[in-house]
């Protein structure tokens, strides 16, 4: 049986969804809502109010972070994220749960039936793979039916597949320069775009801190009659430390106080993630569970956020020696992991093992990165990855006091990290890209990095 269920995830997954043209023809919202015309006239369609994360760093952490503590207060929950770091099903989870192979199929043929319908009318119509991954997600869920959805954007807002899901509440956890081809050029114009996947009448929270970006964003969202809170304003970190698994939090929360708080992601970048996370649910609650105490409320934030595991997210995945993975890829989220490293593993020796995708800021990233550094492999992802030597090229170049090395591929880098921490005592940290991070874990666990199919 198991054998039989993995065969439909593989049909499905590697030769059905991940083979979906990445864009559809332009913009694809009335794409969208023909998909799921019968959908949005369902009934729990037409009640629901989702929470709707977007941001260019830590969506996927709030978005951990707003359904945890809402199970905790006793909703079922679904949660829509992504990229999948292993398997597709972890995008579409219910309780926790991911998609079961033989749901995820229903789902999908479910789909089929759908576009064959949209291009016999429209044959030249491409639908893009975002929105056949959205409208499958959404199908699923109107089979489970909720009480509460949360779901993360895949890029900007104002045309984001997820902008046709009802919900009043947007979490807006950070803007960076990212995919200006169809964002626009400019921060400003890229918090714009994501703004906008919240509807007129509608909040957004935000972690944005750059004062002259909120002052712009405010005036913006006015003009849209949308409400901006940022919880810079009114949220306050009294003291924050670090730990190998947790890091531990004294925080003020719009007047919520919460002493001693345990969260199961790290970083430096995660205190705000906290604070919107936060701040999102006082204003929803507020809207439908009112009655809800406010000692209830925070029992369940610190069991949530106690209970919280991000896959990827500075990661333990090994120990004898320590092997440390994270999946950020952008140079905001690599300055963050820097600083958390720092505050978490002291003054550890670092062997660094370290690729970054060939589409990435390459010298940005890995002249942050060997700052930390006492030793470092370079090597390459099977996905999209960089040629080691230009990756050692650019780490020699910054740091010629400490020793370094180049392995053509992840499996040979991470055999020869095992061996040399162990033997020097030191602490392995796997960064620089996504791909690279989860190939290592891959690895790691005795599998083939090169079975792996993101998207």
């Amino acid at each position: 049986m198991a054998n039989k269920k993995s065969e439909i995830n593989t049909s499905i997954v590697q030769e059905v969804l991940l083979k979906i043209p990445k864009f559809g023809n332009g913009v694809g919202l009335h794409r969208m809502l023909a998909l799921c015309n019968s959908l949005a006239n369902s009934q729990w369609m037409k009640q629901l109010d989702a929470i709707k994360i977007t941001g260019s760093n830590g969506k996927g952490s709030v978005s951990a972070m707003v359904s945890n503590i809402l199970r905790e207060l006793g909703f079922s929950v679904g949660l829509y994220t992504s990229p999948h770091l292993v398997k597709f099903n972890e995008r579409i989870m219910v309780n926790g749960v991911p998609i079961s192979d033989s749901e995820l199929s229903s789902a999908v043929q479910w789909f089929h039936k759908q576009r064959d319908n949209y291009q016999r009318r429209f044959p030249n119509d491409t639908i893009g793979a975002f929105e056949a991954f959205t409208a499958i997600a959404l199908n699923y869920f109107s089979v489970k039916q909720p009480q509460v959805l949360v779901t993360e954007a895949g890029i900007g807002g104002r045309y984001d597949s997820t902008r046709i899901i009802p919900g009043q509440i947007i979490g807006l956890t950070s803007v960076d320069l990212e995919h200006t081809a169809l964002l626009g050029p400019t921060i400003e114009l890229i918090a714009y775009d994501k703004a906008d996947l919240c509807p007129e009448s509608g909040a957004i929270i935000t972690g944005i801190s750059d004062q002259d970006i909120l002052r712009r964003l405010k005036a913006y969202c006015t003009l849209r009659g949308v409400t901006l809170h940022s919880v810079v304003d009114y949220s306050f970190a009294h003291r924050v430390s670090f730990g190998e698994t947790h890091m531990e939090l004294d925080l003020d929360v719009n007047g919520l106080n919460l002493t001693g708080l345990k969260v199961g992601l790290q970083g430096v970048h995660q205190v705000t993630n906290v604070m919107v996370a936060v701040s999102i649910l006082q204003e929803w609650l507020k809207f439908h569970q009112p009655e809800i105490s406010e000692e209830r409320f925070k029992e369940a934030i610190h069991r949530g956020m106690h209970s919280l595991r991000w896959k990827g997210r500075f990661e333990r995945i090994h120990q004898n020696p320590d092997v440390f993975i994270d999946v950020g890829h952008t140079p905001d989220a690599i300055a963050s992991l820097v600083k958390t490293v720092g505050s978490a593993l002291g003054d550890k020796r670092i062997l660094l093992v370290t690729g970054v995708s060939y589409d990435k800021e390459i010298e940005s990233i890995i002249k942050e990165l060997v700052v930390i550094a006492d030793a470092v492999i370079c090597t390459q992802a099977y996905h999209k990855g960089s040629p080691p030597d230009e990756i050692l090229k650019i780490v020699q170049d910054t740091r010629q006091d400490i020793p370094a090395f180049a392995e053509s591929n992840i499996d040979k880098a991470m055999q020869r990290a095992i061996e040399y921490a162990s033997e020097n005592g030191m602490t392995v940290l796997v960064a620089g890209g996504l791909f690279l991070a989860i190939e290592a874990m891959q690895a790691l666990n005795g599998e083939n990095p090169q079975d792996l199919r993101f998207f």
